[in-house]
């Protein structure tokens, strides 16, 4: 087992992780992309959207952040060093713990399944760019 004193996450990875995935929402829930059909099925309006603010998207940042900060350390503390084994771990933190309250939401809010099914995949798709950018630093010794 790992003590926490011997866990050697990067930094840097965590970090572009972190922002990749919050790029990926913006491309994702872009009305041309995924995000039209997604206000529709959320009954939000196209015309006018409830609000302006920043907010959400800098706190979607920092949760992602936060998600980046969680799979780096994970992946160093399980001694995760292969690009299947990235990859493992991010489909099994979506099935385990992504997608699971996402479905349970949809189920008791009414929500439609493909709100839903949108909302899930960006988050494994989150959780990809994770595995991705780990390889990436992992291949090229940056890790």
């Amino acid at each position: 087992m790992t003590a926490l004193a011997d866990l050697n996450i990067n930094f840097l990875a965590f970090f572009v992780s972190g922002v990749l995935a919050t790029a990926l929402g913006w491309v994702w829930y872009h009305p041309k992309i995924l995000g039209g059909r997604w206000m529709e099925l959320r009954g939000v309006d196209t015309v006018r959207p409830k609000t302006t603010s920043p907010l959400p998207y800098v706190a979607s940042f920092f949760l992602w952040m936060l998600a980046a900060c969680f799979y780096a350390f994970l992946a160093d503390f399980l001694g995760i060093n292969t690009a299947a084994g990235y990859f493992c771990l991010s489909c099994l933190l979506w099935v385990a713990f992504s997608m699971p309250p996402t479905l349970m939401s949809a189920m008791y809010t009414g929500y439609p399944f493909e709100a839903m099914a949108i909302d899930t995949s960006y988050q494994l798709g989150g959780y990809y760019l994770f595995a991705a950018v780990h390889i990436v630093f992992l291949y090229f010794h940056w890790l």
